[in-house]
């Protein structure tokens, strides 16, 4: 683990998920913006990795291995940041992913109730964990990840559909409930992003020929993701709550 104290004055960010791909990139712009960054992945070792690439100055942040499916863990998890740091003043739910791809008879119970897990019930946890702790300080940030599948749909993409709208329906109702707190919560959704885990489900062929779909014909980069995050984090975003920002190329124009 690759942690140091930071001080209580500090505006620290939390990222699930922050490991890789867009959660990695999430975790390296907050950095840049000036957040202590505290990573909450399964991939412990990977989030240390993410930390340890960080610019070279003083960086106050924590890796913390957590299977955010797991509420006694997640509970664990932000004990531990607040003894540590103090506060969480933004909150990045990234964790999540596909899992399955089939059509819906194919589905088991079980697979099912993994892709909905992994997506919505993470997202849960983490805001229930922190929305105590943004209560007490009296302002605090939330964004949860949402993706163009929760506006169209997608075939063999049934579950994880619906946990992304679910998502998005989950933070309306959140961003209602914590706004008299000094609490706002957007959403973010990527269209499809060049991560590693995308691009491994194409050949080379494959991947040029979903982008051409794209308008403005490629996929996003994880960076561009992450800056649609730092927007929203910002107070430049200070009047938004309970909003979705798209950003997918033009794949999507809800």
């Amino acid at each position: 683990m690759r942690g140091v104290t930071g001080t209580m004055n500090q505006k620290v960010a939390v990222v699930s998920g922050g490991a890789g791909g867009i959660g990695a990139a999430v975790v390296r712009r907050l950095a840049q913006a000036g957040y202590c960054p505290v990573i909450l992945d399964k991939d412990g070792a990977e989030g240390q990795q993410v930390l340890a690439g960080l610019a070279p100055r003083e960086i106050k942040g924590d890796s913390i291995s957590v299977d955010l499916t797991r509420k006694a863990e997640v509970r664990n998890g932000f004990a531990r940041i607040i003894s540590q740091f103090g506060r969480v003043d933004v909150l990045v739910n990234v964790a999540g992913g596909t899992i399955y791809a089939k059509p819906m008879q194919d589905f088991s119970l079980s697979e099912w109730r993994e892709v909905i897990d992994v997506n919505l019930k993470t997202t849960f946890l983490c805001c229930q964990a922190v929305i105590g702790v943004m209560k007490k300080q009296g302002q605090g940030v939330i964004i949860n990840t949402a993706s163009n599948y929760a506006i169209t749909g997608g075939v063999t993409r049934t579950a994880y559909s619906a946990a992304k709208a679910a998502i998005i329906a989950f933070t309306k109702s959140l961003a209602l409930e914590l706004a008299p707190h000094g609490i706002r919560a957007n959403v973010i959704a990527p269209g499809r992003t060049s991560t590693k885990r995308v691009m491994s489900n194409y050949d080379a062929e494959g991947w040029a020929a979903v982008n051409r779909q794209i308008p403005m014909g490629r996929a996003a980069r994880p960076e561009e993701i992450a800056e649609g995050v730092a927007f929203l984090t910002s107070e430049d975003s200070r009047y938004m709550t309970g909003q979705t920002l798209h950003v997918n190329g033009g794949m999507v124009l809800p």
